[in-house]
């Protein structure tokens, strides 16, 4: 029974981090399955296509089987960190579009920091 709950508890853990990835509206960008496979690729995963929820997952649990969770949690912040470089030059050549951008932009953050948590906690 214990064991069947801390693999629902990790399951969990799991699905709070995939839903804010691959939701626009919390994460304040879009990860694609290419970039999914991407960051599959730079850490020696070979990920096929497949819609990015089933891919996302499918990265998770094959990272966290090879002892490579915290790289690809590393890839996908710097995935986010260069997106968030791209917003800032939109955000200055395009004025009228800052205040949407830096909405994004402060999402980036956040969910970037929240990787970091997950970075640590995966190391303890």
């Amino acid at each position: 029974m214990k064991q069947g709950k801390k693999h629902e508890d990790r399951q969990s853990e799991y699905e709070t981090l995939e839903k804010q990835l691959l939701s626009l509206f919390h994460s304040g960008i879009y990860i694609s399955s290419f970039d999914v496979v991407q960051i599959g690729k730079a850490i020696g995963l070979d990920m096929p296509f497949k819609d990015r929820d089933v891919l996302l997952k499918s990265l998770f649990a094959q990272a966290k089987k090879e002892d490579k969770f915290s790289e690809a949690l590393r890839h996908i912040g710097l995935y986010i960190r260069e997106r968030a470089n791209k917003y800032t030059v939109l955000g200055n050549e395009y004025p009228h579009a800052r205040p949407l951008i830096t909405s994004w932009l402060q999402k980036a953050k956040a969910t970037d920091a929240l990787l970091k948590r997950e970075m640590a906690r995966d190391i303890h």
